[in-house]
């Protein structure tokens, strides 16, 4: 990857952190726009469960991969990566500041720390999709993977990413882990900021959203994304919470919209978890900015930080 023109800033965090807020802010004081790191926000219909940006906040500051893709389509980090140097190119053209903001772990530190951009082949992806269908399947597909050494334990929970695994190790002999472990060092071109949040405090920010985005419409929201072959996306339907609801239209799983309401709240607590670990863990050189508490000045306060931090780096 060639370094971006100029500087851009990445703004990384857990959901619910606060990052969409911050970044807005950030993007209104330094003349940005906003390139977004969600691997889910890309896709029109998914407005509510993948908390895309409002409208108005569309018209305050240009957003960029946010729904801009049909259900169909799909979209990984090979695709993420050349559209967000091509985006920042342009928009450092235009004499602003690109600003990345998302919390797809793998996709942010393909983007900063240059990884390998790794090789595809559909008709094998189709074939390791089919077989990750299964918890036989998936059982193979392990016990040829581990092969090449220990499994990360998300390969064990997500049988998209094994089918991914699996297919870079038949395309390459090795490992993904193996050929992402040798890209460490960030590219000097990109400044990283990282919200850290309580985690006891974020559970209840969580539990808040959740039932805010139920109520807003999120079961009619996947009604219809299903009516349009949500349940048949190639990416588009690993979006946290959407089969839990489809589960729940289809009379099984939780049986009340309270209930319900519950397992997605505990799956997306669940979900940022592992986002905090990774945080934590895989973005060496990031600026990392705890929050303890979200009172009336807390996303002020950090845009000082941030701002004033962009400056020295600049």
């Amino acid at each position: 990857m060639n370094h971006p023109l100029s500087p851009v800033l990445v703004l990384l965090g857990p959901t619910c952190s606060g990052k969409s807020a911050l970044a807005l802010e950030l993007a209104t004081r330094l003349s940005g726009e906003l390139i977004s790191c969600d691997s889910m926000q890309v896709y029109r219909g998914l407005a509510i469960g993948t908390a895309q940006p409002t409208a108005e906040e569309q018209t305050r500051v240009p957003h960029h991969l946010v729904a801009c893709l049909e259900l169909f389509q799909p979209w990984n980090v090979n695709r993420f990566v050349p559209a967000v140097k091509k985006l920042a190119s342009e928009i450092s053209g235009r004499g602003h500041l690109p600003v990345v903001v998302g919390g797809t772990g793998l996709y942010a530190r393909a983007l900063c720390y240059d990884f390998q951009l790794l090789p595809s082949d559909a008709n094998l992806a189709a074939e390791l999709r089919e077989a990750s269908s299964t918890s036989e399947g998936c059982e193979r597909l392990q016990a040829e993977l581990s092969s090449a050494g220990p499994l990360p334990e998300d390969l064990r929970r997500n049988p998209r990413h094994l089918a991914r695994a699996v297919e870079i190790y038949r395309l390459t002999g090795e490992a993904p882990w193996e050929l992402h472990r040798r890209s460490e060092r960030p590219l000097e071109g990109f400044r990283q900021f990282c919200l850290l949040p309580d985690f006891q405090v974020l559970k209840e920010r969580i539990r808040r959203r959740t039932a805010a985005m139920v109520a807003n419409g999120w079961i009619d929201e996947c009604r219809e994304a299903l009516k349009h072959g949500l349940a048949t996306a190639p990416t588009a339907w690993q979006a946290l919470g959407y089969r839990d609801i489809a589960e729940y239209l289809a009379g099984h799983g939780p049986s009340s919209e309270g209930a319900l309401t519950e397992v997605l709240a505990n799956r997306t607590i669940q979900y940022a978890r592992r986002q905090l670990t990774w945080f934590r863990h895989q973005h060496p050189g990031a600026v990392l900015l705890p929050i303890n508490h979200y009172g009336a000045g807390t996303m002020a306060a950090l845009a000082d930080e941030v701002c004033q931090r962009w400056k020295e780096f600049c």
